[in-house]
């Protein structure tokens, strides 16, 4: 799989809202910051939005996806080490994708920025999850996954094995999302 280097951006999600196939968000910010205020079912909406645009086929990473993703080859409570904070913090508020720091893959804000809504239904633990790196379908499909810490959140929300469940429907101005490409 290919999973995007930043969380999705305002102006990517603009580009979805003025062809018609996104709805407006419920954050604020614009440009290269990470959109926010966006469901688990806008997620969904944009990733459709952007296969049909695009010729490749775009979905929600799984939670394995994005762990293996978000520790990029580390054994550690965070990319960068086992200190809080690190380099891949953010408090306050968003930043703009392009300022924050790569891991060893390549990719940013996997810890950090804003949370990121995943493809799993939530089960509350990992012996109902598959073993194959799938997005989970058992479990409460009406609470879906967030991974990551966002800019609200301390040490213990920004570790790559932090999840947590919301419900589909909420658009917070913390939770945002990235896209992965499947292989043709």
């Amino acid at each position: 799989f290919w999973i995007s280097q930043t969380e999705v951006t305002w102006a990517a999600w603009s580009a979805c809202v003025d062809a018609g196939g996104c709805r407006p968000a419920q954050g604020s910010g614009e440009g290269a910051f990470p959109v926010t205020g966006v469901s688990w079912d806008d997620a969904s909406a944009y990733a459709q939005w952007l296969s049909s645009v695009s010729g490749h086929r775009y979905r929600l990473p799984s939670e394995a996806e994005w762990e293996y993703a978000a520790r990029a080859g580390s054994m550690t409570a965070y990319w960068w080490g086992d200190t809080y904070p690190g380099t891949g913090v953010v408090t306050g508020a968003a930043r703009d994708t392009s300022a924050l720091p790569e891991n060893a893959f390549g990719v940013s804000g996997l810890l950090g920025n804003v949370r990121e809504w995943v493809a799993d239904c939530y089960a509350n633990n990992y012996n109902r999850l598959p073993v194959d790196g799938r997005a989970s379908q058992n479990g409460d499909c009406d609470r879906r996954v967030v991974r990551g810490g966002s800019f609200r959140d301390g040490a213990a929300e920004h570790r790559a094995a932090n999840r947590a469940r919301f419900r589909r429907s909420i658009r917070d101005r913390s939770l945002g999302f990235r896209v992965v490409a499947d292989q043709p």
